[in-house]
């Protein structure tokens, strides 16, 4: 019986974060080349998330992630106890330049590309997702230039 009642327990937590969100991005990025570090701040980073029931794990789920701006991507994490955890994942991104200031989410401007390598965590908070990632990268055209975001936060709220 208490086995049942477990089972069911967490079923309940995985079926109350399938769904459709709206979620915004925020934190700072580091960027590091031979003359040093500069360090951003997010503008205007946001979109529409999808979660949905992984079955083909037990306790896993499947989100997307479709960004403004034309970025997607998909994550594979897993729920642990009252946890979400996103495992090490990959995807790319355009840091957009100003006036040689660069700056993320500004549109109509020329862009250089990552590749990041992002992992966190979260947990739900009634109809919203408090995510937490770390994110370190590479530029395309010149991987001498890293970037760093030691944390990284998603706010998705429940459509």
């Amino acid at each position: 019986m208490a086995v049942m009642l477990l089972a069911t327990a967490c079923n309940r937590d995985e079926r109350n974060l399938v769904g459709d969100y709206s979620y915004k991005i925020s934190g700072e990025v580091i960027l590091t080349d031979a003359d040093g570090q500069e360090t951003h701040q997010f503008i205007h980073r946001n979109g529409q998330m999808n979660i949905l029931k992984d079955k083909s794990r037990k306790s896993g789920l499947l989100i997307t992630m479709n960004e403004m701006n034309g970025g997607c991507y998909t994550i594979l994490a897993d729920i642990q106890g009252d946890t979400i955890v996103l495992p090490p994942y990959e995807f790319s991104t355009n840091i957009l330049s100003v006036d040689d200031f660069p700056s993320i989410g500004s549109d109509n401007t020329p862009s250089l590309v990552y590749h990041v390598r992002a992992a966190g965590s979260g947990r739900p908070n009634g109809q919203m997702l408090i995510l937490r990632e770390h994110w370190t990268g590479i530029q395309s055209g010149d991987p001498s230039i890293t970037l760093k975001a030691p944390e990284i936060t998603i706010l998705a709220e429940k459509n």
